[in-house]
């Protein structure tokens, strides 16, 4: 092919227009990238991004969110601290993040109480929460707390044996009270025979199992506060002291079956006990909407529900097809339908009802109840059990009325540690430091003695 100074013309055009398009190219991708952004995260658990639930809880933010974190320009975590922040920021734009150095502000740092180098200050709505040791879960449950319009007052009745929001017995509620004290909730306890009536700022009475009879004009009490509209959670364990709170039950048209749950399934899963009651498929409700794991329920009764239409009663909690309620002692072997009054499950666990009241003024608002057969799914001892802290905070937002808040709780990062078996190691330690310099060895001793014999 002949080129001419024509052609060599063409070419040159042709490369300069070809490097006018990719540098404008280049800046259309730049324009891009600035304004938006993609990020693939494909550590273990997705790790280096935000879970799911502080996904959820940013796009509740509705007005400006003021981050501040202090941190000094020496700080090993300051990098950590500000892609976490980063994370959130991305993702909504409400939130604004400023890094400020703690020795050029002492004024903030008297004003704001800060206390350590990488402490944080979160602002919202005319508040501030503070967070020391900061992770996703801490940070997420912060916010929560900010979110959280006005305070959350739960009162858990006392002086009957009930469960204690303070103890840290087995059968207590110790840690329970504490994650919810976490997420916002002020947590109190009730003797009726010494306040003789309920506070007006309850937004959840909590009967958690009294084993002692209550008195007449306690009952009087409760009844005239579900009367009243006021929202409640029943724990009712089998041993509760039933005598009085049957006209409580009448009231909420519920009723208990005789006997213990007894799930084959508790088996399966290594427990040496029948008695525990595990639900893995929940019914469609706002509590366990987002559960994925299983919760454990020991030694738990089944519900009934008689009511009208005054009460939309909704299943959240279902025991599994092969369970029974059975009423004769758990001893040796254990058949359904050797009680008359056994029945085949699923059964019912929990189930919460709701209904529109009105108040004083007329004004019309939601009142939530609901009644679980179990309170040890909550106590010290079980309560990390597959998902039973989920339910026991999502069932507290729900009857707050919080439902936005509903399964906040941030996942942890996975272990990062390589834990080997002994004979994995074994192997290991054989295969690197004695099969392979073997190998090595007797690889050159081969190539040596081929050389040697040319």
């Amino acid at each position: 092919m002949k080129v001419d100074a024509r052609t060599r013309l063409q070419y040159r055009i042709q490369s300069g227009v070809f490097l006018l398009l990719f540098i404008a190219l280049m800046a259309v991708l730049a324009s891009i990238t600035d304004r938006y952004s993609l990020t693939i995260d494909m550590s273990a658990n997705q790790r280096n991004s935000l879970s799911q639930e502080s996904v959820r809880l940013v796009a509740e933010i509705e007005g400006p969110l003021e981050v501040t974190i202090f941190v000094s320009p020496v700080n090993g975590s300051k990098a950590l601290l500000e892609a976490l922040f980063e994370r959130y920021r991305l993702l909504q734009p409400n939130i604004r993040v400023s890094s400020l150095n703690p020795d050029l502000h002492p004024d903030l740092l008297r004003i704001h109480d800060i206390r350590y180098d990488g402490e944080v200050l979160i602002e919202y709505g005319g508040r501030s929460e503070k967070v020391s040791q900061v992770s996703e879960a801490a940070v997420s449950s912060a916010i929560q707390r900010l979110l959280r319009q006005g305070e959350r007052w739960l009162v858990f009745l006392e002086g009957h044996g009930e469960r204690n929001p303070y103890r840290e017995a087995n059968h207590d509620f110790s840690q329970f009270a504490t994650e919810l004290a976490s997420r916002g909730f002020r947590i109190e306890s009730l003797n009726l025979t010494k306040a003789g009536s309920i506070p007006q700022n309850t937004n959840v009475l909590v009967l958690a199992s009294p084993k002692v009879p209550l008195l007449p004009g306690e009952i009087d009490i409760l009844r005239a506060w579900i009367e009243d509209g006021g929202n409640l959670v029943w724990l009712a364990d089998p041993e509760q002291a039933i005598d009085g709170l049957d006209m409580l039950a009448d009231q909420l048209a519920v009723e208990f079956l005789p006997g213990i749950i007894v799930d084959p399934n508790s088996q399966l899963m290594g427990l040496n006990r029948v008695d525990f009651a595990l639900v893995g498929e929940y019914p469609r409700h706002p509590v366990t909407q987002n559960l994925g794991s299983l919760s454990l329920f020991p030694q738990a009764q089944a519900l009934e529900f008689h009511g009208d239409d005054v009460w939309q009663q909704q299943i959240f909690l279902r025991s599994d097809e092969r369970s029974w309620n059975e009423t004769g002692e758990l001893r040796g072997e254990i058949f359904n339908g050797d009680h008359e009054d056994e029945i085949q499950g699923p059964l019912n666990i929990g189930f919460t009802l709701a209904r529109s009241h009105q108040n004083e003024a007329g004004e019309l608002f939601d009142q939530r109840v609901a009644i679980i057969g179990d309170a040890d799914f909550l106590s010290n001892r079980y309560l990390g059990n597959g998902s039973n802290l989920e339910i026991g905070v999502n069932l507290l937002n729900w009857l707050s009325h919080d439902d936005q808040l509903i399964a906040i709780s941030p996942r942890p990062a996975p272990d990062t540690r390589l834990e080997l078996s002994p004979q994995k190691q074994i192997f290991i330690a054989t295969f690197f430091l004695v099969l392979m310099p073997l190998g090595l060895l007797a690889s050159g001793l081969r190539i040596w003695l081929k050389r040697r014999r040319r």
